[in-house]
Parts: C-alpha cells; sequence; structure tokens
C-alpha cells in the first residue's frame, strides 16, 4: 500500500541530459521547491527544478495534507524559547502561506480538495498531564493573536474528550496533486522540471549542479530536499524522525470536515474526500530514524487498532510512512547556507507543507538582491542564526545520539552471532561474514542481497527498517532501498553492493 495522495496517470517529466543554465536551479520538487520555482519565475527568474524520482512524491506526497498557523510541537513550546515578536511574526507567516496556497490552487486551477477546516486538539483523558499543557497552548494562541476557542467537544467527531482546544480557518488538501497542478503550470511557463535527475554532486563556488546525465549552471541553487545534501554543519542541528500513516474508507458521511490532534496519544487526525469517497486518515508512531525496526508492520497495526477502537474503522486501504528533520530551537532553517550562492530550506518538523510555503516567499526575497537579508522574516529563519541557549539541549542530545550510534552499533554488529538463515524472507539484518560486516537482505524469492553497512555520508551504520523495507541511517537520516540506492537524506552516494 501507499500514500493516500499519490496517485497514477501523471506522465513522468524527462530526465535531465545534457548542461542548461538558470539564475536559479531548484533541487527537489516538493512543495518547498514549487512554491520557489512559482514565485522565482513569476518575477522573471530563469529556474530549473530537478527531482531525484517523481515530483511531489517523496515527503510532500506522504505528509498528512494538514495546513496550520500553529506549530505541532507547540506554540508554548515556541515562546519559551523566542520572544513573543518573534512566534508571532513566524504564526503570520504561516497564515499568509496558507492563504498563498489557496490562492495559488485557485488562479492555477488546481483540483487539490483544498477545504478551510478547524484544528481541533484535545485530550480524552482528563487525569492526563497533558490537559494542562492544553491549556498551555490555548492560551499561547490567544497570546500570539490567533483566534482560539475552548471546549469539551469535536463536533460532529464520535470522540468524548476532557478538553478541546480549537483553531477555526485552518485548512487541509491533498499535498500531491498541488505539486502535480503547480508543476504543470510551471511546464506552460517554459520552466523545465527534470524529474528521475538525481543530484550526485554540487559545486558551491562554480554554482554546478550535476546528474548523472547533465549540469545546471546557475547563479544560485536553492537546496529544497527536506536536509540540505553532502555534509553540512545543520545537520548537527536537526533530529531526524519516521511517523506513520493509514487511511480508511468511511461508510456513509462520517465525521465532520476536520483536523483532529488527540494529544494523549500523538495520534492526528483528518478527513478526506475525492471523487465522492470519503476517507479518515490517522498519523502517528513518530519515532528516530534507524530506531524502529524491530516493530516492523506493528507502527501502522497501532495505528489502525487505534482507529477500530475509537472511531469503528474497518477495512484500510493505504498506509505509508514520511520523514522529518526537526530544528533544534524550533524554528525551520530557511535562507543562505554558509556559502552564500546555496540557499537551504530545511528544519520544518513535522510543519513542512506550510513552511514550504514560507521558505517559497523567503527564497524569493533573498534572490531579489542582498537587501532581502534585512527582511524580518528572513533574519528570523536564517540558517546563520546564533541561538545556543534555544539550540543547545536539541543540538547536544542529537549530537550524543549520533557518537552512540557511530561506536555502539559497530561493537554490537561484531558480537551478533547470527547467520544469513537468520534473516526472513522480506527481511534484513547485519550479519558479519568472513569477519566483516554486511548489510544483508533476504528478497521474498529467497535471494540474499549484500550491501556494506557503511552509510557514505557520515560512516555510520544503516538499521533495518522493516515497516518500509528499506536501510536507514540513526545518524543523520538518509535511507536507502534494498539494492543500496539512496532514496532519501543528505547521502549523495548509494551503499556499496557487495552480493
Amino acid at each position: 500500500m501507499d500514500s493516500i495522495w499519490i496517485e497514477g496517470g501523471q506522465a513522468a517529466g524527462e530526465c535531465l541530459r545534457g548542461d542548461v543554465e538558470a539564475d536559479v536551479a531548484v533541487v527537489g520538487a516538493g512543495i518547498t521547491g514549487v512554491a520557489a520555482a512559482l514565485r522565482l519565475a513569476a518575477a522573471g527568474r530563469r529556474v530549473v527544478v530537478l527531482d531525484a524520482r517523481r515530483a511531489g512524491a517523496g515527503n510532500t506526497g506522504r505528509s498528512t495534507g494538514n495546513l496550520y498557523a500553529t506549530v505541532s510541537s507547540g506554540l508554548a513550546k515556541l515562546r519559551g524559547k523566542w520572544n513573543d515578536a518573534d512566534a508571532t511574526l513566524a504564526v503570520v507567516a504561516r497564515a499568509r502561506a496558507i492563504d498563498w496556497i489557496e490562492q495559488t490552487a485557485r488562479e492555477l486551477g488546481i483540483d487539490c480538495a483544498f477545504r478551510r477546516v478547524p484544528l481541533h486538539q484535545c485530550v480524552l483523558d482528563g487525569a492526563s498531564q497533558e490537559l494542562g499543557m492544553l491549556r498551555d497552548e490555548h492560551e499561547a494562541a490567544r497570546a500570539l493573536g490567533l483566534g482560539a476557542a475552548w471546549g469539551q467537544q469535536v463536533d460532529g467527531w464520535p470522540l468524548r474528550p476532557a478538553a478541546v482546544h480549537t483553531l477555526p480557518g485552518q485548512a487541509h488538501f491533498n499535498p500531491w496533486r498541488f505539486v502535480s497542478g503547480a508543476v504543470a503550470a510551471l511546464r506552460r511557463q517554459g520552466v523545465p522540471v527534470y524529474e528521475h535527475s538525481r543530484v550526485i554532486d554540487i559545486d558551491a563556488d562554480a554554482g554546478v549542479v550535476t546528474t548523472p546525465e547533465g549540469r545546471v549552471r546557475a547563479g544560485h541553487v536553492l537546496l529544497a530536499t527536506h536536509t540540505p545534501m553532502g555534509i553540512n554543519l545543520l545537520q548537527t542541528k536537526m533530529e531526524v524522525y519516521r511517523e506513520y500513516g493509514v487511511a480508511a474508507p468511511l461508510e456513509g458521511r462520517g465525521p465532520s470536515d476536520a483536523s483532529v490532534w488527540v494529544h494523549d496519544g500523538k495520534w492526528s487526525l483528518r478527513t478526506h474526500e475525492a471523487d465522492g469517497q470519503r476517507w479518515l486518515v490517522i498519523v502517528g508512531g513518530k519515532h528516530k530514524t534507524g530506531e524502529g525496526g524491530e516493530r516492523g508492520d506493528g507502527w501502522y497495526d497501532a495505528l489502525r487498532a487505534w482507529g477500530r477502537d475509537h472511531l469503528g474503522l474497518r477495512g484500510y486501504s493505504h498506509a505509508w510512512s514520511a520523514q522529518q528533520y526537526a530544528s533544534a530551537d524550533g524554528l525551520p532553517y530557511i535562507g543562505r547556507s554558509g556559502h552564500g550562492r546555496v540557499l537551504v530550506a530545511t528544519g520544518m518538523g513535522a510543519d513542512g507543507l506550510v513552511w514550504g510555503a514560507v521558505a517559497g516567499e523567503v527564497v524569493d526575497t533573498l534572490v531579489r538582491g542582498p537587501e532581502g537579508d534585512d527582511d524580518p522574516l528572513a533574519r528570523l529563519l536564517t540558517p546563520r542564526r546564533l541561538a545556543p541557549l534555544k539550540s543547545a539541549k536539541s543540538t547536544l542530545k542529537e549530537n550524543a545520539t549520533v557518537a552512540r550510534h557511530m561506536l555502539g552499533d559497530r561493537i554490537e554488529a561484531r558480537r551478533d552471532d547470527a547467520g544469513p538463515d537468520d534473516v526472513p524472507r522480506g527481511g534484513g539484518r547485519l550479519l558479519k561474514i568472513d569477519g566483516e560486516v554486511r548489510a544483508v537482505h533476504r528478497t521474498e524469492g529467497g535471494e540474499l542481497i549484500a550491501l556494506s553497512p557503511v552509510c557514505p555520508h557520515m560512516k555510520c551504520y544503516v538499521k533495518w527498517n522493516g515497516a518500509d523495507g528499506t536501510w536507514d541511517c540513526p545518524c543523520h537520516g538518509s535511507r536507502f532501498d534494498v539494492e543500496g540506492r539512496v532514496i532519501e537524506g543528505p547521502s549523495l552516494e548509494d551503499l556499496q553492493r557487495l552480493g
């Protein structure tokens, strides 16, 4: 099964062959890349967009499709790190980005099921400590200028919460359809969007982006790739997570259109309607990338069980997962990287759809000229910001995790006496073979595929992800398929094939 958003029927775009020139090379055709490309093209910039696979089929097409001015980690936590003026600037920018998505979909005629809906955040157990935290969140929303209501029911839903904090006028949509429509519009405007054009090298000094069959020479390079490619200091300031989603068709009308977050359980729920059918989507089960593989399908099973027990759902039709890169200080890193020619948009956590649209605005501002660096929003979100007190705890935690995996996983793998017979069909495991550690996968047909376990990015050992059938790096989130080909993350290289 796959994401409920991603559909067939769209012809794949051509891949890049030969050399082209542009004012801006956009690497990544998710919502961040297409939002930036639309704004840059409207300003008269020559833009070229590259994507390693299909446009929108990465984490954009595997998201919740929720759009909201708040942040999933909580406005109360955001106020704990940033003053109210900065937090308000971020919230206002997010609300403006939702308006931009709505307006763009309307002007370009994109059928992406955009709907304005309330966002209900609730606690089911009145004895839970989450109740006090929800009250703090309600007060923070009101302090930052968001109209918020407090109640004890989620209208039109079969839930019995102890308390509900509601933000009216939020939205949800089909993110893959939005990106697909935006890509079609870009191509109509003469902006090339090259799919299946994986970037294998970036020369920042020369402004050259290289793919297996071509090159783009550009004045600016935007890495709209969820995390910067190659080695980047920002990777030490982000925690990387995976989260899971399932969807079930509804019988009859079902709950009213809304997005619902259940805080005591960390579930995100929403309705979706397309072609006369309504679904309910459940997202949750977040864990650090590379650290949850032993549960396999258990991540999906937990979501399905909760939906059956609380909402009476049956017959699940879709299941998928996505990756998140959370910043150390609660705000994303959007703007100039260490090299002024290279722009990045990363650290968006679970809020990437809206932050991606915000990134389009910020990138457009910065590319217009040096004066863009003085824009208040660009200054707030700059990757070059110095905020040691805001980010120290998360940065230390993440770097301790990297160090633990860098050393501990090697020791553990060499102590393991498992052999090839211990690798089940469809599974994977690190094995010591002839004194050397291998990442071994057994296909459903029984064939063994052996890879180097060493992630090319920073040399950590990969771990088997039983839920998705991939090799995931627990250090900085690079992911590889069973053949060793890089799927996502900072690694520019595949895992070495050994047999």
